[in-house]
C-alpha cells in the first residue's frame, strides 16, 4: 500500500434510511427446535439431479455440487475423483442434467483442522498454520492477515455441542447463549472491565469496555458533548470501530441510528468477533498491516478507536493513511489511547508522533479532552479540500495519483 494520501472528493448527503434493528417476534429460543444441529451431524447429502444446488446449500451455498476437500493446505486426488463421479452420476453434459432419473451421491466431511486450532472456530483464511509458518516477516501483522489455502476447503465446520438458535434482537445485544460461544477466557481475562460476564446458560455483556469506565452508553454520550458536531444518527451515519473488542460501541450506536463496522483481529482476545456477530451487531476479522480495508475511499463518518493497539504511525504512517483512505472529506477520527492522556514517556513519544503526523496529513485537531475518570479524547478532522495538500512545505506524504495502481481495496 504506498504511503500517500488520498485526495478528497466533493461530500455527498447520505441517503436516509432507518438502520434500527425491529425485534424477532415469537417465543424464547428455549422453546426452539434444534435444527442447525440436527442438520449438521449428517455426513451424507443426497440430492435429485433436478435440484443440482441442494448439497451446496448445506455446505454454505457454493451454488455448485463440489465434493468435499479436507481442510488441509495441501490439493487431495480423492476429491477430484469423487468430483468426476458426481458429475458422471448425475448425467451431466453440456451443463445440464439429464431427465434419467439418475441420483448424485456427495459426501460431506466436517473439516479437519491442524493442531492448536479449535474446530469450532475454524476459519480457512486465517487459520491457515502452514501459510503463517512460512512468513517471512510478522513485523507488521502478517500472521492476522488473510492466507487462503488453494485449494479452498469443502468441507463443514462443527457447531459447539449444545448449540441452540441465537436470542434474538433486541435482546442478544445484552445476552447470548454461552454454549454458541463457548470461550471462558475473556470472562476472566478483563474481569475487572465489565466486557463480558458468565451468569448461568448466558454470556452476559454489561457495556463496560477498557475505555468505557462508566459504560459504553456514558462513553457514546460524552463524546456527543466534546464534540457535538459529530451529532450520532443525524450527521454521523456509518462508522468503523478498530479495535472493536466485544463490539459493545457499536451494539449502542445502533440506539442511536448509527450503522457501526467493528473490525477486530483474531488473536488472544479470542471469539471476541464471534461474539459480536452472535450478539447480532455487524462485525468482521480483519487487521490494519499491509493489506488494504475492504471498504471503498470515504466510505465512514467517523473512525473510532479506544486502545485498539495500532502504531497509526508506525511504517511512515501507512495505517493512519489508510483510515484517511476510507473516512469522508470532513469526517472524524475518534482516538481514545493512553498516549492522550498519560505522562509517561513512551506514552509521550507516542503523542508527539502523532502531532507530526496528522499535521503533515493535514488532520485538524477538533478537541482534546477528558472524561471524570480521568480518560482522554482527542478527535480530528479531514480537510474537505486539497487546498492544505498543495500549501504543504513538504509534499510528504505524497497525493495519490493514476501510477499508484488500483484504487479498489478488494484483496490489495
Amino acid at each position: 500500500r504506498p504511503s500517500r494520501l488520498s485526495a478528497p472528493s466533493p461530500y455527498l448527503p447520505h441517503q436516509q434510511h432507518s438502520p434500527t434493528p425491529v425485534p424477532t417476534p415469537g417465543g424464547s429460543p428455549d422453546s426452539q427446535p434444534n435444527g442447525p444441529a440436527a442438520a449438521a451431524a449428517k455426513s451424507d447429502v443426497k440430492a435429485d439431479a433436478s435440484r443440482p444446488n441442494a448439497p451446496a446449500a448445506v455446505a454454505g451455498g457454493s451454488g455448485t455440487s463440489t465434493p468435499s476437500r479436507t481442510a488441509d493446505d495441501s490439493s487431495h486426488p480423492a476429491a477430484v475423483d469423487a468430483d468426476a463421479t458426481a458429475i458422471d452420476a448425475a448425467g451431466v453434459n453440456g451443463g445440464e442434467a439429464e431427465d434419467d432419473g439418475a441420483v448424485a451421491e456427495v459426501r460431506w466431511e466436517t473439516c479437519k483442522v491442524r493442531r492448536g486450532v479449535s474446530a469450532t472456530d475454524y476459519i480457512p483464511c486465517l487459520d491457515n498454520i502452514r501459510a503463517i509458518k512460512a512468513l517471512r516477516s510478522r513485523r507488521h501483522m502478517e500472521h492476522r492477515e488473510r492466507h487462503c489455502p488453494a485449494p479452498p476447503p469443502r468441507c463443514l465446520v462443527r457447531m459447539p455441542a449444545g448449540y441452540r438458535l441465537p436470542v434474538p434482537w433486541p435482546r442478544s445485544r445484552d445476552m447470548i447463549w454461552y454454549n454458541n460461544v463457548p470461550h471462558p477466557k475473556l470472562v476472566e481475562y478483563k474481569k475487572d472491565q465489565n466486557w463480558v460476564t458468565k451468569s448461568g446458560d448466558y454470556l452476559v455483556f454489561p457495556g463496560g469496555g477498557t475505555q468505557f469506565k462508566d459504560g459504553v452508553a456514558r462513553y457514546i454520550q460524552f463524546v456527543e458533548q466534546i464534540m457535538p458536531t459529530i451529532q450520532w444518527g443525524t450527521h454521523t451515519r456509518t462508522v468503523l470501530d478498530v479495535g472493536c473488542g466485544v463490539a459493545s460501541f457499536g451494539g449502542y450506536l445502533l440506539d442511536r441510528n448509527v450503522i457501526t463496522m467493528s473490525l477486530a483481529p483474531k488473536d488472544e482476545h479470542e471469539a471476541q468477533i464471534q461474539f459480536a456477530l452472535e450478539r447480532g451487531i455487524p462485525a468482521f476479522l480483519g487487521v490494519i498491516g499491509t493489506q488494504k480495508l475492504p471498504f471503498p475511499d470515504n466510505a465512514f463518518d467517523v473512525v473510532h478507536c479506544a486502545r485498539c493497539r495500532v502504531h497509526w504511525y508506525a511504517n511512515g504512517g501507512k495505517p493512519l493513511l489508510e483510515l484517511n483512505r476510507v473516512l469522508r472529506p470532513g469526517g472524524f477520527f475518534v482516538w481514545s489511547a493512553t498516549p492522550v492522556y498519560r505522562k509517561e514517556q513512551r506514552d509521550q513519544d507516542d503523542w508527539n508522533a502523532m502531532v507530526t503526523l496528522t499535521k503533515s496529513m493535514c488532520w485538524r485537531t477538533v478537541v482534546k479532552s477528558e472524561d471524570i475518570n480521568g480518560i482522554g479524547v482527542v478527535i480530528y478532522q479531514k480537510p474537505t479540500s486539497n487546498s492544505c495538500y498543495l500549501e504543504r512545505k513538504t509534499n510528504e506524504p505524497h497525493l495519490c495519483s493514476k501510477k499508484d495502481g488500483s484504487r479498489f481495496p478488494w484483496y490489495v
